[in-house]
């Protein structure tokens, strides 16, 4: 089995910029799928091979595929994330699911409004937002080979889990803005009695908080096989 020169590697590359593959998990696997097959031919057949590739791999399957990814990542993920919540209400960690809801509500009943935004709802949005640094940073440093590969071409080459996962951590951040933020604009508030407001504060901080535990779990496995 030879190896491709830098020409035909160009060549290849130019090809499947071609197709607009702009997800890095699909892109370096068609990328490998080209280079093994006319690895297995002699040079004077590479062009008439690689054209057999480009008629089986052509753009509008392509484009399928990678729409069907993203489709599945985002079932993956969602699929991952109801599993290990569903595991927080079996035993034997259910007893700690129990002690946690305690202690918010005790810390809502004693402290006030403005100290229940800075540690019940501040702490997990610091968490969240340096989560998601740290997941663009360790996202960038893995597909940072694949753009290399393909930096002679547009392609704007991002990663599908990346991308899903990121959307699936920042979600408490809009309730926040939304549950919180919205009803002050409009005075709401303050039509709302103080007790009903405890109720809801401890609701949406076991949220935010299990969402946290979660998404920390989450990662832990996709990160595995994953480019997060």
């Amino acid at each position: 089995m030879r190896k491709l020169s830098e020409r035909e590697l160009k060549s290849v590359q130019k090809a499947i910029a071609q197709r607009e593959i702009t997800a890095a998990e699909l892109l370096m696997e068609v990328y490998d799928h080209y280079i093994i097959h006319l690895e297995g031919f002699p040079e004077e057949h590479f062009e008439e091979q690689l054209n057999a590739l480009n008629e089986k791999w052509t753009y509008s399957y392509c484009k399928k595929l990678q729409h069907d990814l993203s489709k599945n990542i985002n079932k993956s993920v969602r699929k991952t994330q109801w599993g290990l919540i569903k595991s927080y209400f079996s035993w034997p960690k259910m007893v700690f699911t129990l002690i946690f809801i305690g202690g918010i509500t005790l810390l809502v009943n004693l402290i006030t409004h403005k100290m229940q935004l800075m540690i019940l709802f501040g702490l997990p949005i610091v968490y969240l937002t340096a989560f998601l640094v740290f997941v663009l940073f360790r996202t960038h440093k893995k597909i940072k080979p694949i753009k290399k590969t393909f930096q002679d071409t547009e392609l704007k080459i991002s990663s599908i889990f990346s991308n899903q996962f990121i959307v699936f951590i920042s979600l408490p951040l809009h309730f926040y803005n939304f549950f919180l933020n919205v009803p002050r604009i409009f005075g709401m508030d303050k039509l709302i009695p103080e007790y009903l407001l405890n109720y809801l504060s401890i609701t949406f901080c076991f949220i935010i908080y299990l969402h946290c535990i979660s998404a920390y779990e989450a990662w832990k496995i996709k990160s595995k096989t994953a480019l997060l």
